[in-house]
């Protein structure tokens, strides 16, 4: 920029010096009309040639100061698109729609219009990936981003946030959610149909959140909405649009209070076992009791289960939780009754733990228990993401002479090919099919008829839910062994538990199948 100046500079002086030069030299030129050049002339005259050499070259230069100075702009204004546009689709990444986001929200707060964002995040795109290659992957993405573009309305911003996830900003009228809505069904349209790509059909599967407001909110934390209620869609498996709502962002500030009291408690050994007794139905022996976590918060009181479990599977710290409540549980159980057996539920994520059956004979050697006391419950749902996996962690435990339960079962996939497969030591009948069977012929006929299929297999059958003296009957006439619920007693801390014991006129030993791995 200084030699910019410089040269602008000379040229004004050059002209100025060819002024004045150009005046002196006609008036001399007047002067001496006819007469022969003296040397005065021709100083005059090489001067002049001097000035408008002067004025030649300094011209060019700042021609081409110029067009160097527009090339620069050219290239600032590419460094800029670059850097606001997604290298793959061509569609704005975040700082794009951030910056494109403003001006449009500025100018719909001049009109008094409100705005929205629709958040999508693909799914399966990973293993379409991995299947198929990262450069068939890019270019369903550029197909998706071109179906994009052709539904959104005037003004839309559409913008690919990171590798499977977009959004989009749009104008909306507060008074009507339908266009919002279609726009959103749109894109979800567009992203989830099946695509020629370079002779390939593939399809992936998308969820999508919607956040609308006025234009006073900025696209931070509209788009920190909609990616809220995009959480929700995800989790629930929503095929449609979920629209956030405020109860969603105060579960949320619930959720990373609970996330950050978890960690908290695992560290002040905060979760504690609670036991639920297990008892023979015929006799009303007990044989053994279920662990239950709780939570002992030293504000909230006992939490129960269901409003940390999950949490603790989201955040990575369940086998954690769960090994610091068992070992608990078993220091506990050490001191009773050896014929009294201990059931505990183990997490989907810890069963595909290639290493689960040897963290339980640990926890069982450091507390002294044999392993035929502990039965582990898996779910239904559990087995199914990596069968030939749970398959071999079943088999492990079993060799280790731990005992196995089919827990929830008639709630999820179960076949009768998975209970042959699978070396279980009895079957827990869930309790949504107790609750209504002293009146509902329904379920009655499904216990009775998971009874006739244990007893073909010589698995014992374990009842949830039995609240009353009616519920007792009804299932111990339809041929189950042993069962747990309130009519017996509610899950206690292990000091009630051991009183229970005390009292109860005998200790029945467990029903052990016949069956071996």
């Amino acid at each position: 920029m200084r030699s910019d100046g410089v040269v602008t500079l000379v040229l004004v002086a050059a002209v100025l010096m060819l002024i004045i030069q150009g005046s002196s030299f006609f008036e001399q030129a007047i002067a001496d009309a006819g007469a022969q050049f003296g040397p005065g002339v021709r100083v005059t005259m090489v001067m002049l040639t001097l000035n408008v050499a002067l004025i030649l070259v300094g011209w060019r230069r700042l021609a081409d100061l110029q067009h160097e100075q527009e090339r620069r702009f050219d290239a600032e204004r590419r460094a800029a698109h670059i850097a606001s546009s997604d290298v793959i689709t061509g569609l704005n990444n975040r700082k794009g729609l951030a910056d494109l986001g403003e001006a449009l929200r500025l100018r719909l707060a001049a009109r008094g219009s409100g705005w929205g964002v629709t958040s999508i995040r693909m799914h399966r795109f990973k293993a379409i990936n991995e299947r198929h290659g990262y450069e068939t992957g890019d270019a369903m993405l550029r197909h998706i981003a071109d179906a994009i573009l052709k539904v959104l309305p005037d003004e839309a911003i559409a913008a690919r946030l990171n590798g499977d996830e977009f959004a989009v900003a749009f104008p909306v009228d507060l008074a009507d959610s339908a266009p919002g809505n279609e726009i959103a069904a749109a894109m979800l349209q567009a992203i989830t149909s099946p695509l020629d790509v370079d002779g390939r059909m593939l399809q992936a599967g998308a969820y999508a959140g919607i956040a609308v407001a006025n234009a006073d909110t900025p696209l931070p934390h509209l788009l920190r909405r909609a990616d809220i209620a995009l959480e929700q869609a995800a989790s629930g498996r929503s095929a449609r649009p979920i629209w956030f709502d405020g109860g969603m962002e105060r579960a949320m500030i619930a959720h990373v209070e609970i996330e950050q009291g978890i960690r908290v408690a695992l560290d002040n050994d905060q979760f504690v076992p609670f036991f639920e007794p297990q008892v023979d139905l015929d006799s009303g022996e007990i044989v053994g009791f279920e662990m239950l976590a709780r939570w002992n918060h030293p504000s909230s009181g006992l939490i129960l289960p269901e409003a940390f479990i999950g949490v603790a599977e989201d955040i990575g710290v369940i086998a954690r939780l769960s090994e610091q409540v068992i070992s608990a549980a078993l220091a506990d159980v050490a001191k009773w009754d050896p014929a009294l057996s201990l059931s505990v539920n183990i997490s989907p994520m810890q069963l595909s733990d290639p290493w689960l059956a040897q963290r339980i004979i640990r926890l069982l050697t450091e507390a002294g228990v044999a392993p035929e006391r502990l039965v582990v419950e898996i779910t239904e749902s559990s087995l199914f993401a990596d069968l030939e996996l749970a398959r071999s962690i079943a088999t492990s435990l079993k060799n280790q002479g731990i005992r196995l339960a089919l827990d929830d079962f008639g709630t999820g996939y179960s076949s009768l090919a998975h209970l042959r497969s699978l070396p279980f030591d009895a079957i827990k009948i869930d309790r949504s099919f107790t609750a209504s069977i002293s009146h509902d012929s329904e379920s009655a006929a499904i216990v009775r008829a998971v009874a006739a299929l244990a007893g073909a297999i010589k698995v014992p059958v374990i009842v949830e839910g039995i609240e009353d003296a009616a519920t007792h009957a009804a299932v111990l006439g339809l041929g189950c062994q042993m069962g747990q619920g309130w009519y017996f007693g509610k899950a206690m801390p292990a000091d009630q538990a051991e009183q229970l014991i005390k009292r109860s006129p005998s200790v029945a030993a467990p029903r052990t199948a016949t069956r071996k791995a």
